[in-house]
């Protein structure tokens, strides 16, 4: 039986953890109802504050106005890739739920993932329409009046797709590498299909590179501030051949 034991801590170093967040739902739950309610206000204001273009507008569009470094991507909208971008988001969330999976705390990490999103969501809306830039399509000369002058079109910046994803990869990969470690294929699932989103959004049309650029930084830096404010300080153990060591992570 002791060799068996001592078999077993050969072949496996595994950690016990403890819970990665901590949260109290009354608190998480203000939180969230805040949020949503800035988040679903937007659909009002948004109507007020933003005004179809009209067509001597439209017809003095040019490509020259838009800064230098985001001359340099194709205006034509691409639908298969519009619809890939929503799939890459998918894959994202997908991943990170079924990473996160912890049957006694997964309700607590659901409502930090929700915190993160809702949060992320508002931000993202409101800055889209306070600054009502156009959509790369907006300058293609051969996509209809019609669809240039839909609101939609004046919320480029910036990408909620980008920070949606981010924000959760940062998410997924935060509780990851807390409980398990680095992992490069992890990551790379993660993150790769989070860029992946990024870079459909701007070979679609849909975004500038600076708008995927800047939703990728606040989506990730609220998940990061988040996911750092639940963070419980706590013990691990990790048991190996011939030690036990116990940590505390401040």
């Amino acid at each position: 039986m002791k060799a068996i034991l001592i078999l077993l801590l050969i072949l496996f170093s595994f950690p016990l953890f403890s819970q990665t967040f901590e949260v109290n739902k009354l608190e998480s739950l203000i939180f969230m109802s805040s949020a949503l309610a800035i988040d679903m206000s937007n659909n009002y204001f948004d109507r007020q504050i933003i005004e179809p273009l009209i067509e001597e507008e439209i017809s003095n569009l040019s490509k020259d106005d838009i800064p230098f470094f985001d001359r340099w991507i194709s205006f034509s909208p691409d639908a298969k890739l519009k619809d890939w971008s929503d799939y890459s988001v998918y894959l994202t969330i997908g991943s990170t739920l079924f990473l996160v999976y912890d049957e006694e705390y997964y309700l607590d990490n659901l409502m930090v993932l929700s915190e993160i999103l809702i949060a992320q969501s508002a931000i993202s809306k409101w800055t889209k329409t306070l600054s009502h830039r156009k959509r790369p399509f907006v300058y293609d000369s051969t996509i209809s009046i019609e669809k240039k002058q839909q609101r939609n079109s004046q919320h480029s910046f910036y990408a909620m797709h980008s920070s949606t994803a981010f924000s959760t990869a940062v998410f997924g990969y935060y509780y990851y590498l807390d409980n398990y470690g680095s992992n490069i294929p992890v990551a790379i699932l993660l993150f790769g299909s989070a860029t992946a989103t990024a870079t459909f959004r701007v070979a679609s049309a849909q975004h500038f590179p600076s708008d995927v650029v800047i939703g990728t930084i606040i989506g990730s830096c609220i998940s990061y501030i988040i996911c750092k404010y639940h963070h419980e300080k706590k013990i691990s153990l990790n048991f190996g051949f011939n030690n036990i060591i116990i940590t505390y992570k401040f």
